[in-house]
């Protein structure tokens, strides 16, 4: 039996808990907790009964009782990703599951992609999309030669409006410099995945993009600093925080009302919990007048050593959230939309591919193959790392981001990856 620790309780860390104790349990159980927050430890821990000399308020007191688990998994704020699992390699694991994105710092990610080689450390970042069936297959057909060569990328990652709104803007990654770039934040998926297919070196990057809408020049007439504090706006705003989190029913709110332990740090929640949550938290702000500064829409141009180019498009502005995505090839072309994938043989047959992948809302497909793929790394029932996002495949795909951001913030400048 293979034991796991975990640092940061939120959202992704329960979710992969969840992963463990219900399909792997035979193979691996939690043994120790660590959050800053004390709620989250008592909501938690019991869960899992892990003792009180295993729960820990910070990852100094952690890391100060040396390697207590077979495995770690870092599921803390981007911002902190880096110094977190800087002690993890220091400290003696040998065995970590981070969450994407390493960081928005070339210096840091690439630090610790050395530290791991030297200290023969497997670091697995979850770029959760390569682990789906959905894109499996997609990485299958181009190697397998059938559209030939990949000659374009068209991507385009469809946040959501309401997404958007909860994680961008109102939410933990509004703010480039305590988390990162949107770019890097929301779209290393989507980088990751293009470098992935095209399979060459990036050369060259340009990209623009900016905040366009969430302004306070935008806030419409009666707008009040809080859709709860007065807002004489907030029958006809899209964004209304109450309408997101207490009265739209949950084929509008989407999955975003379900999470009131994002809105209180609470597991157990009442609507008063949620109405307090919104007149004093940061979900119950107003989009156009918060202190949000990461891009509700940018376009990044690739060119690739072996001649293919890609676009990417992040997008803050759709109904749903999906992602789309048109690659083209000397033989053939494969399009698709999330689930379903549509292949064209030039001058041959046309149609739907089956790629076995569910329609699950999210990346959950990916999650949980990606947890599953750790369990048998980790229990050594797999030995070939081949399509495993380590951190030397991140290294890539941060590369491309920061040097999409350096060109950014130039106007859209060509910016050559190996001067970054």
């Amino acid at each position: 039996m293979k034991t796991i620790s975990v640092i940061g309780l939120g959202n992704r860390g329960t979710e992969y808990m969840g992963f463990i104790k219900g399909f792997h349990s035979k193979k691996a159980k939690i043994v120790a907790l660590c959050d800053i927050r004390q709620q989250a430890l008592d909501d938690i821990a019991p869960i899992y009964k892990i003792s009180e000399e295993m729960q820990f308020n910070s990852t100094k007191d952690f890391f100060s009782k040396g390697v207590i688990s077979d495995a770690l998994i870092i599921t803390t704020q981007d911002a902190s990703h880096f110094e977190i699992t800087k002690a993890a390699i220091e400290t003696g694991y040998k065995y970590i599951l981070l969450e994407k994105p390493v960081s928005g710092v070339k210096d840091e990610y690439r630090l610790l992609r050395d530290m791991a080689e030297a200290n023969g450390v497997i670091l697995i970042i979850c770029h959760v999309l390569r682990y789906s069936n959905y894109y499996s297959k997609i990485k299958e057909i181009i190697e397998s030669g059938q559209i030939g060569d990949i000659v374009s990328i068209n991507h385009t990652e469809n946040v959501g409006y309401f997404h958007f709104a909860h994680s961008f803007v109102r939410g933990n990654w509004r703010d480039e410099f305590t988390s990162t770039p949107s770019i890097l934040a929301k779209c290393c998926h989507d980088i990751d995945l293009i470098s992935w297919f095209i399979d060459s070196p990036c050369v060259s990057v340009s990209s623009v993009g900016d905040v366009k809408y969430f302004r306070k020049e935008n806030a419409p007439e009666g707008a009040a600093e809080r859709c709860l504090g007065g807002c004489r706006a907030k029958n006809n705003c899209p964004y209304d925080a109450e309408a997101f989190y207490i009265t739209d029913p949950f084929y509008k709110a989407k999955f975003i009302k379900h999470m009131k332990r994002t809105l209180t740090g609470k597991a157990k929640n009442s609507k008063q919990d949620i109405v307090d949550a919104l007149k004093y938290g940061d979900y119950g702000k107003c989009v156009f007048l918060n202190d949000n500064n990461v891009c509700d829409h940018q376009l990044v141009t690739m060119k690739f050593e072996n001649g293919a180019v890609a676009v990417l498009n992040l997008n803050g502005f759709s109904q749903k959230m999906f992602r789309e995505c048109h690659i083209v090839g000397t033989k053939g072309e494969l399009i698709g939309y999330g689930t379903k994938l549509k292949m064209n043989i030039f001058g041959g047959k046309s149609g739907t591919v089956w790629t076995g992948s569910p329609a699950i809302s999210g990346h959950v497909e990916g999650d949980i193959r990606l947890i599953s793929g750790f369990i048998k790394i980790l229990c050594g029932e797999r030995n070939d790392l081949k399509n495993v996002t380590t951190i030397d495949a991140t290294v890539i795909s941060h590369d491309i981001a920061v040097a999409a951001e350096i060109s950014r913030k130039k106007g859209g400048e060509k910016v050559l990856l190996e001067s970054i």
